[in-house]
């Protein structure tokens, strides 16, 4: 009997909305502070179970991007030019609904405040 009970609230907790893992594919507008100031991109998740891919968009062009979705927590990465080097953005957030919260990682540079929100689900 105790072991039908453990297995009863094992199910449970795989099965709760607690547990589920977050839908964050679609178009989302994304700003974040960094140690040069305050930053804006669009960004384009599409989403296989936990694998996140898509690309970044801002004023010097279009950046493949990619991350990971593990319950409500997003890690999301890519690489821009700056002053002849590649830097790379981490962005790791709690994933509400259409909207994220969490830092921006700029390269060894530092690491400033980050909010997005959903515009747009992907088809």
């Amino acid at each position: 009997m105790r072991y039908l009970a453990v297995s009863a609230v094992a199910v449970l907790l795989v099965c709760s909305p607690a547990f589920a893992q977050s839908d964050v594919a679609g178009n989302w507008r994304v700003e974040f502070v960094v140690p040069s100031g305050e930053k804006a991109v669009n960004m384009t998740i599409n989403q296989k179970g936990t694998t996140l891919s898509g690309r970044v968009i801002n004023e010097d062009g279009e950046f493949p991007a990619e991350g990971r979705i593990v319950g409500d927590q997003v890690t999301f990465a890519w690489t821009v030019p700056d002053e002849g080097e590649q830097v790379t953005i981490t962005m790791k957030g709690t994933v509400r609904g259409d909207d994220i919260s969490g830092v921006a990682q700029l390269g060894n540079v530092g690491e400033g405040t980050l909010s997005a929100h959903r515009m747009s689900r992907n088809p």
